[in-house]
This record gives structure tokens, sequence and C-alpha cells, in this order.
């Protein structure tokens, strides 16, 4: 009896045996469950969309790893032991830089099923929703890879459950505070930069980061004491609050009580009799210590109550204290909803001196930034800032911001509350408001390597150069690692926001001839820019043939659509021209420029796109993924489901006959030639070649409606 009962016993452990291999990270067992939820997890990227699943060539048919003969891989895969077939394990999901098309939510659970999985890689999307609690079950999970979506909510303390080592959260709009938890993990790579994250900045190991990042968020309180390599660009800018030398203004110590201050003295209880009465002993039975325990319970909690009592009034004393001295620090000076408070560093200018108490949230900090100067080095540094237009603005510049272009000093900008424009990728930008009533923007560039003196003599070129479609630089400043450039504030919002939704002009979507318009206006700034800041070779090392990069050509660097202004008769302006221009080495060849500017061309080829689909491209893209897709359109010969659908509305100013929709198909091939790459295509246009080619369009359309009016 005793052998048949071990039979089955053995057949069921070696059955559970084999499963739990199964379910094991490492086995490698039937993998469709796998693939089914993998291609579920990319369909809620795709906000349900199953085409990019199909055009990735995920299918649940066939091994995500590739298999024997012609078998081919998923792309955006990698996996363990290469090609495999069902032997393979992914570990690795790179959906990067798909822009709008994965515009949907990140299902932690559908994710999680592939159990070798170590690396997640979605930055460049337009993701939704936020990181879920659930991501926790990745228990491979290393690298984590976020940046530049939609993101919102909270981090999970969760993520502090795995082995990660980079965590890439940047551009976003996540909030709350930094998990602490995240502090124990072994980390190589951080970065939270340019969301609304708030708090304090969690005790990481800042000497196993090689990468970390925290700037543009709403962070405060005291910065880690030891943060090795990182300094003031990894934390700063933050909300007003963030404390500690040597990147800001030292930490101030909540006050303490002076040695004379006692708390209230609380009655003590009288010492226990070494006596007990020898009656209530012999009455109790032998149990008189049990009673006499139970008699000063009641007592010690009273006595208790009496010195919690005294420490909450001796707490009250102390915070009456500290909220006195902070209303006389801050008398004079009140925060409106949505301004960003100043923070609580100094800066001195060539003329003035600014009060702590009156800075924005953009200014400058002083310390490890600026050398010093003086005896003893021991001086603020000199704050300059460099006013273009003093005598005379180009037309486009309204008269009020010309009059504030004349009077303009440092300390304007820097007594100025700051609105919180938006964020880019190159930087922040901002809106003030100086005295006199005048609206600026400002345009905070971050992390420019170019050199303080190439940058001056970039913006003076660029500010001489005057065209109706390019928005003139007012004043710049520069320093070591800080860069302002202030322009006039234009009411009637960008390209971008008219376009996708955002705001709408009066006349209700843009129709046909006036995104036509818009197209050739752009396109004669950016000829006229092109041209006169081709270089003028004073600078030419006649020796190497080589020019300094001040001297040389200088291109936008940054053109699209939310960088196209309307100004306040609705004409279109091109914004920011030179700011961002990637700069250089010190001597630039002659091809490294016409590159820069060939980048040009091709960002202006995206805008044409833009205009004409409709759809707009990722915020940190470079319009790649808009590209492709209408190249997949115009292959499959659907040219005219490329098209916006408002360009046809009738009665509107839409494209009504044939010859309208032919000049949309023309300014279709400029923009392809703009964007086409390809190895063996005929070489891109110059900027003044692609305004030729706009401009008649432009003269075609304006011939039609002449014959249509007469």
């Amino acid at each position: 009896m005793a052998k048949a009962t071990a039979v089955p016993a053995a057949a069921a452990a070696a059955l559970l045996v084999l499963l739990l291999a199964c379910c094991f990270p490492g086995a490698r067992c039937d993998e469709r469950p796998v693939r089914e939820s993998l291609i579920a997890f990319l369909r809620e990227l795709a906000g349900g969309d199953d085409q990019v699943g199909r055009d990735l060539g995920w299918d649940a048919s066939l091994p995500p790893c590739g298999g024997p003969g012609d078998v081919a891989a998923w792309k955006n895969v990698s996996c363990v032991g290469g090609s495999n077939g069902d032997d393979g394990l992914v570990r690795q999901v790179l959906l990067e830089g798909q822009g709008p098309r994965l515009n949907g939510t990140i299902n932690a659970t559908l994710l999680c099923a592939a159990r070798a999985l170590h690396v997640l890689s979605l930055h460049g999307n337009a993701l939704r929703g936020g990181v879920p609690e659930g991501i926790s079950a990745c228990r491979g999970l290393t690298h984590l890879f976020l940046s530049g979506n939609q993101l919102s909510g909270t981090l999970p303390p969760s993520l502090a459950q795995l082995g990660l080592r980079a965590i890439e959260v940047s551009g976003n709009n996540f909030s709350g505070e930094l998990p602490r938890e995240l502090g124990k993990l072994k980390l190589k790579s951080f970065l939270a930069n340019d969301n609304r994250f708030n708090g304090t900045v969690p005790d990481f190991n800042y000497t196993e980061l090689t990468a970390f990042n925290v700037s543009n968020n709403e962070l405060t309180g005291a910065i880690p004491k030891d943060t090795g390599v990182f300094k003031n660009d990894s934390f700063w800018p933050n909300a007003a609050g963030m404390c500690g030398e040597p990147m800001f203004a030292a930490c101030t110590s909540a006050p303490t009580p002076s040695p004379e201050t006692k708390a209230p003295s609380s009655p003590q209880p009288p010492p226990p009799s070494s006596d007990p009465d020898p009656d209530s002993v012999a009455n109790d039975g032998g149990q008189g210590k049990d009673t006499h325990k139970k008699r000063t319970v009641p007592k010690i909690v009273m006595y208790l109550g009496y010195v919690l009592l005294g420490a909450a009034i001796l707490a009250f004393v102390l915070y009456k204290i500290c909220s006195r001295k902070n209303r006389s620090s801050k008398t004079g000076r009140k925060s409106k909803p949505g301004v960003y408070d100043s923070s609580k560093l100094t800066t001195t200018t060539t003329t003035a001196s600014v009060s702590p108490s009156r800075k924005s949230a953009y200014s400058l900090p002083t310390s490890g930034e600026h050398p010093q100067s003086g005896a003893g080095g021991g001086a603020a540094p000199s704050a300059s800032l460099v006013v273009l237009r003093r005598s005379g603005t180009a037309s486009i510049t309204s008269n009020a911001a010309a009059a504030a272009a004349k009077e303009l000093r440092f300390e304007d900008l820097l007594k100025s509350p700051a609105e919180l424009l938006g964020r880019g990728r190159f930087g922040s930008s901002y809106k003030v408001v100086v005295p006199g009533g005048a609206a600026l923007a400002v345009k905070r560039v971050k992390d420019a390597a170019v050199d303080e003196e190439a940058f001056r003599r970039r913006m003076e070129r660029v500010g001489r150069a005057k065209h109706p479609a390019v928005l003139p630089p007012l004043a710049f400043y520069c320093a070591l690692q800080e860069k302002l450039v202030v322009y006039e504030f234009q009411t009637n919002g960008s390209l971008a926001k008219l376009l996708h939704g955002s705001i709408e002009s009066s006349q209700g979507p843009l129709d046909w001839p006036a995104r036509l318009h818009i197209a050739a206006k752009i396109a004669d700034g950016m000829a006229f820019m092109h041209t006169t800041l081709r270089g003028d070779g004073a600078s030419s090392n006649s020796s190497s043939g080589e020019e300094t990069a001040a001297d040389g050509p200088i291109a936008h660097g940054n053109l699209k659509a939310s960088n196209v202004l309307f100004t306040a008769g609705m004409d279109p302006c091109i914004s920011e021209y030179g700011v961002t221009a990637p700069p250089p080495p010190a001597t630039i060849r002659i091809d490294g420029a016409a590159a820069a500017l060939r980048g040009d061309v091709r960002a202006f080829g995206v805008l044409l796109l833009e205009l004409l689909t409709g759809k707009a491209t990722s915020e940190r893209g470079d319009g790649a993924e808009l590209a492709r897709w209408v190249t997949s359109v115009i292959r499959e010969e659907w040219t005219a489901e490329v098209f916006d659908r408002a360009l046809f509305a009738r009665g509107g100013g839409g494209a009504g006959d044939g010859s309208s929709e032919q000049r949309m198909v023309r300014l279709l091939q400029v923009a392809m030639r703009c964007v086409d790459a390809s190895p063996g295509s005929a070489p891109p246009p110059t900027m003044r070649e692609v305004a030729g080619m706009v401009n008649a369009i432009a003269r075609d359309e304006d011939d039609r409606s002449f014959s249509l009016e007469a």
C-alpha cells in the first residue's frame, strides 16, 4: 500500500518541478503567451491601433527573436541568445522615437509577462497616463527610459523594489515628490529634469552616478551636501526655496531657544514609599505590591500628560517666533497664482544692486558660475545685459517694446516676476512684464556649449539682420553657464497651438490660402537670414582655410511650429533664430557650416508637412516620424490621404477646385525634397531655392484667386 501511494506522489512531485521550471524566469518554455502579451502591450501604447505592431513585424505566430532559415525577428526587440527561435527570451524592448504613433498608456501587467526583460526604452513618444505601480512585477528590469513623453502623476515607490541602474523620466509632466526609496538603488543614471516634481531631493549615491539632473522642477529644501561632479546645472532652476552651498544660498536653520529658555516645569511625582503599610499588606493577603502598582499607573499617565502639555506650549511659542520672522522678511513681496516667485540668490549688475527679495525665478546664480573680481576675489560678479536696439527697432517691434528696450536694464528682468511659458529641448521660456508695463519674452538657453564671446558676436549679427518675418532679439545676457535672450512677447501664440487646437484664430481653422501664406513668409525670412548671415570671412585663417564659428554662417538650429509666432496683425514671424544653433568646434570647415544650414532646410520641410497634414510632431523629436508616415502613404499612391481635411473646406477659403489641389501636391513635393536624406537622392535645395519654389506656388494661387474674383 505504501508503494502504491509513493508512485503517484513521486509523479505529482515531478510534475510540480516541471511546472516550476517553466515558470522560472530563466526557463525557455512556450513563448506564445509572452508574444501575445507583448503585442497587447504595444497595442495599448498605440492607443488601440494594431497598425504599429504590423509595421514592426510583431506577429504572435513568429518568435520575437527570429528562427531558423529566413524567419525574421521582431523589430525593436533584442533577445537572450540571439536568433534562436523559441529558445530566445526578450531582453530589450526599444520603442523609441515613434512620436504621436504611440500616444496610449503603459500596461505593466502585459509588459511583465516577458520575465527576462532588462531594458525598456519608450522615450520620444507621446505616451499618456503614468508609471503603474505594478511595474515592480518586472523583476529583471534594470533600465527604464521614459523621457520625452506626456506622462503624468507620481513615480511609484515600487520602483525601488527593482534592481534598476538607470531611470530617465525627463521632459514629462510628472509631479509629486521623488520617492525617497530611490536613493537606495545603485543607480548609474537618474534624469528627472523638466517635470513638476516637488519636495526635496533624495539622497542618492552621487559617487556611483554618471548622469544626474533634476533641474526645471518645483523642488525645494536643501540639496545634498556631497553631490560629487554634479554642480549647478543639475539642480537649477527650481522653485524658490532650494538652498545649500556652494550652488545656492546657505540654508537657514530654524531658530533654537536660548540656554536661558526652559520648558515650563511640570510637577514631579513623589517618590514611592520604601515602607509599605504593613496592615495593607496583611489585608491584601501578600499582594500589596500589585495594589501599589495599580494605584501609581494613573498618576504616571497624568504626569505624562503634564509633560506633553508643557512641550506643546513650548512648540507653540517657537512657532510664533518663527512665523513673525518669516512675515517680516517677506514684507513687500507678494506672489500671484501662476507666477514664479523669486529665489534667494543675489546678483549684481553693472549699474545697480538687486535685493534677494526682488529676483525672479530665472535669476542668475552667482556661486560656482561666475569668476570673482576685486580684492581677494570676494566681490560679486558683474552681470551685463547687452541691449541691441537702443536707437531704433525693426518695424515688427511695437512701440511699447521699443521704449522698454531703450531703457531696459538687467535689474528690471531680475526684479520682475516671471511666468513660465514652456520648456523645450534647449531651455525654458518666460513671460516678464517689466516696469512700464511692456511684456517681454525671455528665453533661457540651457547648457549652451558655445563660449560667451562667440555667443555675443552671434547675437549681435542676428540683431543686425532685419526682416519682417523674423522676430528680432531686443537684448541678451551671457555668462559661463547661463544665457538669456529677450524678445517682445507675442500675444497671438504660435503656429503649433493654432494648428493643433490649443487656440483658434478669429476666422476659424487655418485654411489652404492661410497656410500657403505662412509657408511663403517663413521661407522668405529663412532665406533672408541664410543669405545675410552666411559669413563675411573676416576672421578666416588663411593658412588653414578655416573660419571661426562666430563669423561663419549662422543657422536657426531649432526651427519648428512652436517657434513660429504671430504678431498683433496675425503675421507669422520666426522666433529664436540662432539662439540654439548647434555650436561647432572652435574652428569650422565650410562643409560643417553647410550641414547646419541644410538642417534648417530639413526643419522647414517638416514644417511644411505639418501645414499640409495637420499632424503634430513630437515636441522633442526632429519630425522623422511624420516624414516616414507621409512617405509610406505616398508609396501606396494614396497621396490625397496625406492632406488635412480642413484644406478642402468649401466656403471658408479651402481648396475648392482641382487647381488648388495641384498646388497642394506641388508644395508637398517641395517638402519631400527638403526632408529626403536617402542615399542616392539629389542634393537638398538651399533655403533660397526653397523660397523661390514656395513663392511660385503662392503666386499661382493668387492668380487663381484674382481670376475667380473677376
